[in-house]
């Protein structure tokens, strides 16, 4: 009889972590990319290789020893890239032995790559961070599809700027955006100033002073030309006349969620930003953001929307409830970098991006997401418990039925 019921618990168990893996298989699955089996890499990154083998050949420069951990790990991740595209050139710079090419290119870690054309007819070059093939490739897009468009942050009333270099500012952003491959200017906002035709998006980074009927009206009139906006609406911000405007109810700060790791966010609504977007986001406080129709693209573990996007007939709208994310102090959280480079992709309409999930190092930090939470407890806590439980019944009567 103990044969049996262990027989019995094992096939339940089995059971369980069959749901689990089904789970999460499905979990992962909420965007379709088709994998290129000869190389391991998305079909969109392979057909973007050969078309930059056909074009001009590209060159990575790695600031690392030659010899080290990290460039044994990096030649490794690149072997596909160069499978494909066998014109690609890697090279090594060691960082202690080439100061001024440090200085030259702003980089700030270990393994920091750089990307550029070969033949050195184009200066601009690209910095990528992140050993992922969505990083990578995004990379070689913006290489390959230099554009003299702008992104502009506004200044005065009280918003943060480019050029604080203290824990609130958002200098780190500026080096990041520029890095990125992004063209990064700054003005002071002002209705009598007229933007160059080049200028496709302006940066709103928390105005904590009043903007007047004029300068709301200037703004309206920016996106109806083209301009696309990204407003930041922290917590201390009261911009009424701009939300009257614009239809935006905003509302008062928000738990992000419950628990230790309350300010990690991993787990977004269905949106072109955050397509195959698997990494978690630090914000530490935010407030409640509703725009009809917009659509949340960053919401807290209670379905309280942050950040929503809009297409406009000419333009493109983001307002986000919380600025600290960006700022100084947070930026390199997580990947909070990697959401706002896909937060200014969007507005400056580069819908060619390819979005592919992070593989994830099995070693690091699990965070799940509040459905997966919630899945992981009815099963393990409620549903297998109740299913031995009825076993254990079942097996009692009939026990007592046979004595």
């Amino acid at each position: 009889m103990s044969f049996r019921i262990l027989k019995m618990y094992s096939v339940v168990l089995a059971f369980a972590l069959l749901l689990m893996i089904v789970f999460v298989v499905l979990e992962k699955q909420n965007s379709v990319f088709v994998i290129d089996k000869s190389s391991g890499l998305s079909v969109k990154t392979v057909h973007l290789l050969q078309q930059i083998k056909q074009q001009k050949p590209v060159k990575f420069t790695i600031f690392s020893r030659e010899n080290s951990v990290i460039a044994t790990k990096i030649k490794s991740f690149l072997l596909p890239y160069k499978k494909v595209n066998k014109f690609m050139l890697i090279e090594f710079l060691d960082p202690s032995q080439h100061p001024s090419e440090v200085k030259e290119n702003s980089i700030t870690m270990q393994g920091e790559m750089v990307l550029s054309y070969q033949d050195g007819s184009q200066l601009k070059r690209i910095n990528i961070t992140e050993l992922s093939e969505s990083a990578i490739s995004n990379a070689l897009l913006r290489l390959q599809n230099q554009s003299d468009e702008w992104v502009v942050f506004a200044e005065r009333y009280g918003m943060k700027t480019i050029g604080d270099e203290s824990d609130t500012g958002l200098s780190q952003l500026l080096i990041h955006l520029k890095k990125s491959g992004f063209n990064i200017a700054r003005m002071p906002l002002d209705k009598s100033l007229v933007l160059p035709d080049n200028v496709k998006l302006l940066v709103l980074a928390n105005p904590v002073d009043v903007l007047k009927s004029p300068l709301v009206e200037y703004l309206i009139g920016l996106m109806e030309s083209g301009v696309s906006i990204l407003w930041f609406d922290d917590i201390n911000s009261n911009q009424v006349q701009l939300e009257l405007a614009l239809g935006v109810f905003s509302g008062n700060e928000i738990t992000i969620s419950e628990g230790k790791d309350s300010s990690y966010l991993s787990d977004f609504p269905i949106h072109a930003i955050t397509e195959n977007f698997n990494q978690p986001i630090f914000i530490a406080q935010a407030k409640e953001i509703v725009l009809d129709d917009a659509t949340p693209f960053i919401s807290a573990q209670n379905n309280t929307t942050i950040a929503v996007a809009q297409q406009l007939p000419n333009s493109r709208l983001v307002v986000v409830g919380d600025s600290d994310f960006i700022s100084n102090q947070y930026l390199n959280s997580v990947a909070n970098k990697s959401m706002i480079d896909r937060i200014v992709d969007w507005l400056l309409y580069h819908d060619n991006r390819i979005n592919i999930p992070v593989q994830i190092n099995k070693n690091t930090q699990l965070v799940l997401s509040q459905t997966q939470l919630v899945v992981l407890s009815v099963v393990f806590l409620l549903l297998i418990p109740l299913i031995i439980l009825s076993i254990a019944i079942y097996v009692w009567r009939k026990n007592r039925a046979q004595s």
